[in-house]
């Protein structure tokens, strides 16, 4: 049974993240490269939210862009080093902001102050989940949105 939640959850990220990397056209694969899952280059804004006491923390809430992305995973460019091994990714898939549960396999400092993160991802949070996370997320919709700032401050008020 636990054999088949896992592999659900996973079939769950591949197609979120087979989705967002089928927007735009695919780059051509390396072949040098060794990887079995293939990688694509993508640069798309995301939000790091770690996970403390398996708990989201929105206080140390980081944003980045992703530099590639896979069928499972990502590589992260941020400003500043995230701390936590999991953490909450938000990523934007068409006109919303949907978060997704990864594992920080590997930081590494890069040119020009910035990190360089590898993320498994492993679960796609549903929306309401997590309060913080719901907020965050509506609050993220409107970035995008052709809407009144007040309404923006409103929600960012609730968090």
């Amino acid at each position: 049974m636990f054999f088949f939640k896992n592999r659900r959850k996973r079939n769950e990220v591949n197609a979120f993240m087979r989705r967002l990397a089928d927007r735009t056209t695919p780059t051509l694969r390396n072949d040098s490269e060794t990887r079995q899952e293939l990688r694509v280059n993508r640069s798309l804004p995301v939000l790091l939210i770690p996970f403390i006491d398996e708990r989201p923390n929105v206080e140390l809430t980081a944003f980045g862009v992703t530099k590639n992305l896979s069928s499972l995973g990502a590589a992260i460019l941020t400003q500043r080093p995230v701390t936590s091994d999991l953490i909450a990714v938000g990523f934007w898939n068409e006109d919303y902001c949907d978060f997704i549960q990864g594992e920080i396999r590997y930081r590494k400092p890069v040119e020009g102050g910035y990190w360089q993160f590898g993320l498994q991802l492993r679960e796609v949070i549903p929306r309401g989940e997590y309060r913080v996370l719901t907020l965050l997320g509506d609050m993220a919709d409107r970035l995008t949105a052709d809407e009144d700032p007040a309404a923006f401050e409103s929600v960012f008020a609730n968090i």
